[in-house]
């Protein structure tokens, strides 16, 4: 998406900036002090609900990062959705950073499912959505990406069988806390635990052909 068609705002914090303004007008009939937190709020939502543009890199064997964040894990394991030895890649929200999920290459997606695995209670977390992209050369990308810290669940703007571009948005989940990557043990990893990420400009690994 070019510069022009991106909205800098997330459209899940408009409904709370339209109320946060009401309630500010409201409050300002009796007294204009009044008004002034709701206004603090409208600010505060304003941040939170950010969604800054991102230049995406000129490399369509790249995997990019889907959010803002840090690097806590990276390992082989199996991949439960499908069936294959694949790498993990665990990656933490940033506390500050924008809370927007792009997807991390270019392809369909395959499959959406309300039954992602939890890495750290070995079973499956039905709060997890879980997002299947199908790239060109039929690799296969899975996020899996977990509720957020306040309880909010992760959905997604598309739906299966559509195709994204790398570094699309796909989900926003306010207050998010972290998202698991799965991606094909051939693919060339360029980070670390403990890296700082960049959503949709930060490069993870290469898939090799």
């Amino acid at each position: 998406m070019g510069r022009r068609s991106h909205s800098p705002i997330a459209l899940a914090g408009w409904p709370l900036f339209l109320a946060a303004i009401l309630l500010a007008v409201i409050a300002a009939q009796y007294q204009i002090l009044f008004a002034l937190p709701f206004l603090v709020l409208f600010f505060v939502l304003l941040y939170v609900f950010r969604d800054p543009w991102r230049s995406i890199p000129p490399d369509p064997l790249a995997i990019v990062s889907p959010i803002d964040g840090q690097v806590v894990e990276v390992v082989r394991t199996n991949n439960p959705l499908t069936a294959h030895l694949d790498q993990r890649i665990t990656i933490e929200f940033a506390k500050l950073g924008a809370y927007t999920v792009h997807s991390c290459t270019e392809g369909k997606i395959a499959t959406l499912r309300r039954d992602g695995p939890d890495t750290e209670q070995r079973g499956k977390n039905l709060s997890a959505l879980s997002i299947l992209v199908n790239t060109d050369e039929n690799d296969n990308v899975v996020m899996v990406v977990h509720r957020g810290f306040l309880g909010h669940y992760p959905k997604c703007y598309q739906h299966p069988g559509e195709r994204v571009g790398q570094g699309r948005r796909l989900s926003y989940i306010p207050f998010g806390t972290r998202i698991d990557l799965y991606i094909p043990v051939t693919a060339r990893i360029s980070i670390n635990k403990g890296d700082k990420l960049v959503a949709a400009e930060t490069i993870l690994a290469h898939f090799v052909h």
